[in-house]
């Protein structure tokens, strides 16, 4: 009887011993599944609404009343003295997603604290916080509060960037807002996917002035045409105005891939990019936006007619120079004004070349001169250096016919 006693306690022993050999093994594989974080991350509000996404999470919590009252009022270093405190009394493995809400808010609250001298700490801590934030939130059952660290993250990047290592960080910052849409869009969130995709484009176009500039801007031009091609299959006027931003930055994108990379498909890619954005704008609740695109749709026709000398892009360029400049001939906008004479002198020049020279270049002439005395000193400094040369050249022009 002892013998086999003791036989039926050993084997009760080793069968709780493989019980829990296998719940730690599963508890810790809990811990290390992170997400996709090799492939890096909009500044928003720590504490914005009531998170709820689904039935199966709380309604509120109560336990982060205190901390996001404080955050509203912005006293953030007393909000993080009870954050810190709160995340010792949450369970890693037990209670993932309330610290992960935690880390978001202490990542928050450092992000915020960035105007003394440790400011670079600051960020470096609000790194740490955001990284395991967003390690910690499930994309699929949390994945508000998963994009919400991420757009937190990319924006810490950036303003990282600022103080060192742009190259690095700028590529962090759009490698996460890439993993921000692609979560987005698994989650059949378009506007939030376009909102990244934008993001990532805006980290790209920072990063070609440090950086493979022809590369980033090829980069950013493919975000920035996912986004437009995203918001495209929205048919509501309430996103007219990120398909209008989308439009505009990817024509800018273009005309400097332009001086990289096949010059002049890029410039006409960057033409159809400004039509798109005009096409969405009213002419009068866009009056401005109007004006500038027109300008920036004319200034690469006229590339765009030096490289082909296409008479079609020259009627176009000078036809969105003169709209440009009698949206704005009431002088409300003063400088647009002086911008949009310059470039319908660029035009006149252009055309003096094809016919009736002497009259167009004696108007481009006089464009140049009434942009001159509208732009002051200090104002657009190099457009006016360009156009003070450009008169220049025109007046010669002149001297040698007459």
């Amino acid at each position: 009887m002892p013998q086999v006693f003791s036989s039926g306690w050993l084997y009760l022993f080793i069968v709780v011993m493989v019980i829990s050999i296998v719940r730690i093994w599963f508890k810790l594989r809990t811990i290390q599944k992170e997400a996709p974080m090799d492939r890096p991350v909009i500044k928003v509000p720590p504490v914005s609404r009531q998170e709820q996404e689904n039935n199966d999470e709380p309604e509120a919590d109560s336990f982060l009343a205190g901390p996001d009252e404080l955050i509203r009022q912005g006293d953030y270093e007393t909000a993080l003295g009870l954050l810190n405190g709160l995340l010792e009394d949450l369970s890693p493995t037990e209670e993932r997603e309330q610290r992960g809400k935690v880390l978001f808010r202490i990542g928050a609250c450092h992000s915020r604290l960035t105007d003394g001298e440790e400011k670079l700490q600051h960020m470096l801590r609000a790194g740490e916080s955001l990284r395991e934030a967003v390690r910690l939130f499930s994309p699929t059952r949390f994945r508000d509060h998963y994009l919400r660290a991420l757009g937190e993250l990319a924006a810490l990047y950036e303003d990282i960037a600022r103080e060192k290592n742009p190259v690095e960080y700028l590529t962090q910052s759009a490698r996460t807002c890439e993993t921000a849409a692609d979560s987005a869009r698994q989650g059949g969130m378009t506007e939030p996917e376009a909102v990244f995709l934008m993001r990532a484009g805006n980290a790209y176009r920072q990063l070609s002035s440090h950086n493979e500039a022809q590369v980033n801007l090829r980069r950013a031009a493919d975000a920035y045409e996912k986004a437009a091609a995203v918001l495209d299959a929205i048919q509501d006027e309430r996103v007219d105005s990120e398909k209008i931003r989308i439009s505009k930055l990817l024509g800018d994108t273009l005309v400097g891939l332009s001086a990289y990379f096949q010059k002049g498909e890029s410039l006409a890619r960057a033409v159809n990019a400004y039509e798109m954005a005009l096409e969405k704008m009213d002419e009068t609740m866009h009056l401005r936006e109007r004006c500038v695109v027109q300008m920036d749709a004319s200034k690469a026709l006229l590339e765009l007619y030096d490289i082909e000398r296409s008479p079609a892009h020259l009627r176009q360029a000078l036809r969105y120079s003169r709209d440009a400049l009698n949206a704005v001939k009431k002088g409300e906008y003063p400088i647009l004004k002086a911008l949009a004479m310059a470039v319908m002198a660029d035009g006149l020049t252009r055309y003096a070349e094809v016919r009736e020279r002497s009259e167009n270049l004696d108007r481009a002439m006089k464009f140049y001169e009434a942009a001159l005395g509208i732009m002051k000193d200090g104002e657009e400094p190099e457009e006016r250096e360009r156009v003070r040369e450009k008169l220049a050249e025109t007046v010669q022009k002149i001297g040698e016919i007459n």
